[in-house]
């Protein structure tokens, strides 16, 4: 490699990794990811945190499910905090003919937290209906549509002669547990299966890197592009170009950028292998003798399975760090201003975004033929394709056909923005058009 690419590859990687910046993201993004997880694994476990009493205004025609959803609500943890109940019930009856308004007044007035009103015909096919000011608690009204379908059911089991024990046993689940099976290629002994944690965590692992991936490239490919811009708009770039071809300040650009990428995930790799080496000692420091089982299988596949994930996740990085920060790169030559970089930029940004939009689609169908098709588009293939990896292991051949088509790909991008770089970084104005972009990648 020429030394003056290896001039500009120290200088971006040198000018980065030496930065607040970096420093910061280093330590912050890993502490703010796990906070992130803990935040909404809290706010999962919390629930509904006030301690405020809430009015629950019932409009109970049938006269037979009121007292029965009571008892059910006292013991239910949807409508507690802390062990003490905070819904309060309040029966209407439908005989003191109580316009239906009058009640959505006290609920607009904070008199009511919500009314529900249940029609005579209930157990034939009525409908129940809940008003309140806001129809987000999804938890309260999941609880009592589960609830009132009970007393429901159970009364219309009893008309039909069977009794509340009866239906309990004819109408109790089934336990239903779900395993992967694992390639039994070139293995003997036959097919083996994985269990429903070990699953959880290797397709975690994935997602985890999947959206670390996903970031990088939007956050690096856009520090690339300013930093195209700035030296275009500041005019140092024509300093540069004098003693430095184009295309060889381009390439040391993207080598020195992803670089930093790599120095950090290689940081952050270090320091989770030193964590998972030396996590029983540290556990008994915080008085903690030993991890429950399922938290040991998680960290045992984890262990299995990262070294190939994270093959592939490099692999896979590197070629979509190269493939889209060369078109952003394109971006900051070909204009004049950050505003202009912004909305040319939008386009690029989506081919970031549809792929990682459709993976919580095609999560559910990794071998379908929309997702095998879509996973070889080569500016999807380093989201997709590794979110296919990750789910269900596609042969062999497939990924590395997959790798040598997008390889391919980026070659041929880098071959015709090195050409539009060149002239663009020069090129001072109004932003080209497309037909002005095609002569340039024909020079």
């Amino acid at each position: 490699m020429p030394n003056k690419i290896v001039t500009v590859i120290k200088r971006e990687y040198m000018t980065r990794v030496r930065s607040k910046g970096f420093i910061v993201s280093l330590f912050l993004m890993p502490v703010l990811m796990c906070a992130l997880v803990l935040l909404s694994s809290f706010l999962a476990y919390v629930g509904d945190t006030t301690e405020e009493m809430r009015k629950l205004a019932v409009i109970d025609e049938t006269r037979e499910i009121f007292t029965q959803m009571q008892a059910a609500i006292a013991g239910h943890p949807t409508f507690q905090h802390k062990g003490e109940l905070i819904y309060e019930l309040v029966e209407e009856s439908a005989a003191t003919e109580v316009p239906e308004i009058t009640f959505r007044e006290r609920v607009n007035t904070k008199d009511l937290y919500a009314y529900l009103a249940i029609p005579k015909d209930v157990f034939a096919n009525g409908e129940v209906r809940f008003y309140a000011r806001t129809t987000t608690n999804f938890d309260v009204q999941r609880a009592l549509r589960r609830i009132i379908s009970d007393i429901v059911r159970d009364k219309r089991f009893a008309e039909s002669g069977y009794s509340q024990h009866e239906v309990s046993q004819l109408m109790r689940s089934v336990k239903f547990s779900a395993y992967a099976i694992k390639s039994s290629k070139g293995k003997a002994g036959g097919a083996e299966v994985e269990s429903p944690i070990e699953t959880g965590a290797r397709i975690g692992l994935g997602y985890i890197l999947v959206f670390v991936l996903y970031m990088f490239v939007i956050i690096y490919a856009n520090s690339i592009m300013r930093s195209v811009l700035e030296e275009k708009t500041t005019r140092i770039v024509e300093v540069i170009v004098s003693s430095i071809k184009p295309y060889q300040l381009l390439l040391g650009k993207l080598v020195g950028v992803c670089s930093v990428c790599l120095t950090m995930f290689a940081i952050w790799v270090l320091f989770g292998v030193l964590l998972i080496m030396n996590i029983s000692p540290l556990l008994r420091i915080f008085g903690i003798e030993s991890l429950p089982v399922q938290m040991l299988q998680i960290i045992v596949t984890v262990k299995v399975s990262s070294t190939e994930v994270l093959i592939y996740f490099f692999i896979y990085f590197i070629i979509g760090f190269f493939m889209y920060s060369t078109l952003y790169a394109v971006v900051g030559a070909i204009c004049g201003s950050e505003e202009e970089a912004q909305q040319t930029g939008a386009p690029l940004t989506m081919l970031i975004v549809v792929p990682f939009i459709l993976m919580f689609q095609l999560f559910r169908i990794p071998d379908s033929t929309l997702s095998v098709l879509l996973s070889h588009v080569p500016f999807f293939s380093p989201i997709l394709m590794f979110m296919r990896i990750n789910v269900l292991m596609p042969p062999l051949w497939e990924i590395l056909l997959n790798i040598l088509v997008v390889c391919t790909t980026v070659l041929l991008v880098m071959l015709i923005s090195g050409k539009i770089y060149r002239v663009g970084i020069l090129m001072y104005g109004k932003r080209p058009t497309l037909r002005q972009l095609w002569q340039w990648a024909r020079y």
